[in-house]
């Protein structure tokens, strides 16, 4: 009786257990990506990355003794370095909420010497109440507003004049109502950083911090703000080898609005700012020009301001898009003096692009041909803070992309 109650008691646990895991949310592992192929055509040479895969803006002039351009060199390119994988976790409910992850990679690689290597582009936690949200880990940087990324076929989303970057972070997102997200982030820069020392945001013991409102839907209307700080502390010792502690504050603000229908759709977006570099913008910072005593100084934050807008139409299955974007160095509020590698050319006045994009979808697979005229004005002279007083004549680069992607 006993050997029986104990055979019994042992059925009813294993029973148990079953139904318990029976009753457990499955983790569900979903796959994505595409395969990409790219040629690219470019008529004048331009400050550009990964073999051309990313390019900013025409290089300034370079001239031989016969008055030759050296720059002015026609260039082709075949990539597909942004071929991308990623891999989408949901799984059970944690702390109330609905638990997920994420993790994303490519051949683009975090520099020049590494390209057609795996890079990490995304790898976050995701916890998700019914009114609020909580990110960990590497993601977009809060001031790249998701449903304001340009639909741009050259890699890049419009960079220089839209922001580019991927950085370890938290964020925390709430929604007051229906209509209204409000967000806060800490964040630390990755392979995204300002331009100068690469520890400097570290050796400063401070992240960076944003703050953002936007209101409506991205189907509809939707407007927004976001506003940011981040200290750096470029150097720990002076030429004399005395110890400081300098950290230099960097702010920025940005808005963004859109309209939209079932077909077309127009995004726009202005951002403001101090050193935005780890944006993959133009701008930095340098020295004050008379702080310079035992080898010591102050800082000077240049100030960049850029704008861009999107427009995308689709016509059952074509896409027809245009982006422009402008870009200028504002100067800074102190006199300044360039540091060398403090700055992503300090010597530009502005920048501007037009680039009209067509795209036809099959299925899985999308053909794209893309026209992208970007103009680059230098700077001839400057006045103490670094304000243009007269340019150079305009540099410009036409490219063609030709794109085939396979998405699965």
């Amino acid at each position: 009786m006993k050997r029986f109650l104990l055979i019994l008691i042992s059925v009813f646990f294993v029973f148990s257990g079953f139904a318990q895991e029976s009753t457990k949310p499955k983790i569900e592992v979903k796959p994505y990506g595409f395969v990409a192929y790219e040629a690219i055509f470019d008529t004048y040479k331009s400050l550009d990355v990964r073999d051309g895969e990313l390019t900013f803006y025409p290089l300034k002039p370079n001239y031989d003794a016969n008055g030759n351009d050296i720059n002015k060199k026609v260039q082709f390119q075949m990539l597909s370095i942004i071929t991308r994988f990623g891999i989408k976790v949901s799984g059970p409910d944690i702390l109330g909420s609905k638990s997920s992850a994420r993790f994303e990679s490519d051949f683009y690689a975090t520099a020049n010497s590494y390209i057609y290597l795996l890079r990490l582009r995304h790898a976050f936690i995701n916890l998700k109440w019914e009114n609020a949200e909580l990110i960990m880990g590497q993601y977009w940087h809060p001031v790249i507003v998701n449903e304001f990324i340009p639909s741009t076929i050259s890699f890049g989303a419009g960079q220089p004049f839209h922001s580019l970057n991927r950085s370890p972070q938290i964020r925390f997102i709430y929604h007051p109502s229906k209509n209204i997200r409000m967000l806060i982030a800490a964040v630390s820069q990755g392979y995204h950083r300002t331009k100068g020392p690469e520890d400097a945001m570290r050796n400063s013991g401070r992240p960076e911090l944003l703050g953002q409102v936007a209101y409506g839907s991205a189907k509809k209307i939707m407007i927004g703000a976001s506003a940011g700080y981040k200290w750096l502390t470029p150097r720990l010792v002076t030429a004399s080898g005395l110890k400081i502690d300098k950290t230099i504050g960097q702010f920025l603000f940005s808005g963004f609005a859109s309209v939209a229908n079932e077909k077309t759709s127009i995004r726009t977006e202005v951002i403001y700012g101090e050193n935005l570099t780890h944006l993959v913008m133009i701008g930095g910072y340098g020295r004050v020009t008379e702080s310079d005593l035992n080898g010591d100084y102050d800082y000077a934050n240049l100030r960049t301001f850029s704008t861009w807008v999107d427009i995308n139409h689709k016509l059952s299955d074509w896409e027809l898009g245009l982006y422009a974007g402008y870009s200028k160095l504002m100067g800074s509020d102190k006199n300044y003096t360039s540091l060398s590698g403090y700055n992503r050319n300090d010597d530009i006045n502005y920048i501007y692009r037009i680039s009209p994009r067509v795209t036809y979808k099959q299925e899985n697979l999308a053909l794209s041909l893309e026209y992208m005229l970007t103009t680059a004005v230098y700077g001839e002279t400057f006045d103490a803070h670094h304000k243009v007083t007269s340019s150079l004549d305009p540099v410009s680069n036409n490219r063609v992309t030709l794109s085939a992607k396979y998405k699965f």
